[in-house]
């Protein structure tokens, strides 16, 4: 009885352990195929010369020509496109700009997604997962929506311009558009469940004698 038992376990553990593998298999396969394949794509492009022709650009791989022409191409690839980029000051400035919003717009989600993952952690119960869900709330409208309610809003004749008006802060509509105060106002509001969420999450495993005896 023993002995059937086991030779019948023994196919379903393989079974499972198949099984197991597949699942496992399933989203790495994904991000072979759609992650992985258009990145080498794009930096084969990145490595390959401009030409009036299509596709745009040379050399262009040949399944037929089997591994002298995979050769071929490998020694036809050039670094000239990223010599131009570290060499042309407009790319270098674009590059050096873009560093510093990017640097600029984490410390201020730091600085707002904090405190707001802090108070969701500590919280009551009860509380949590109603604040948890005005942290989320905004995924529920598409990203484009959210971008152009936010150019009506800082528009000349906007509601920000409106309200200050109103309360005297200003005495004529100030300009918010294309400005980099609209460029960090976009970010920040676009990135900020990216920064508050992950927070909240690892303040609220743990302890809360972990900072009382912090206190001390």
């Amino acid at each position: 009885m023993t002995a059937t038992t086991q030779s019948v376990s023994k196919p379903a553990r393989a079974a499972h352990f198949k099984a197991r593998r597949l699942v496992i298999l399933l989203p790495y396969l994904w991000l072979v195929v759609f992650f992985l394949l258009p990145f080498l794509i794009v930096l084969k492009i990145s490595l390959s010369q401009t030409a009036i022709a299509q596709p745009p650009y040379t050399p262009v791989f040949d399944p037929g020509g089997g591994l002298a022409g995979l050769g071929e191409l490998l020694a036809a690839l050039s670094l000239d496109n990223y010599a131009l980029l570290l060499n042309d000051q407009i790319y270098v400035l674009s590059y050096g700009r873009s560093l510093a919003i990017a640097a600029l717009s984490t410390a201020m989600l730091l600085l707002i997604g904090y405190p707001i993952a802090y108070g969701i952690a500590r919280s009551p119960r009860r509380w949590q997962p109603i604040l948890f869900m005005l942290v989320v709330l905004p995924f529920w409208t598409s990203f484009l929506i959210r971008v152009y309610a936010w150019i009506n809003i800082l528009q000349r004749e906007g509601l920000l311009n409106q309200v200050l008006l109103a309360l005297h802060v200003v005495a004529a509509p100030v300009t918010w558009l294309a400005t980099d105060t609209a460029i960090y106002i976009g970010i920040v509001y676009s990135y900020l469940p990216f920064m508050a969420l992950p927070i909240y999450a690892t303040l609220d495993k743990l302890p809360e004698s972990l900072l009382e005896a912090a206190a001390w």
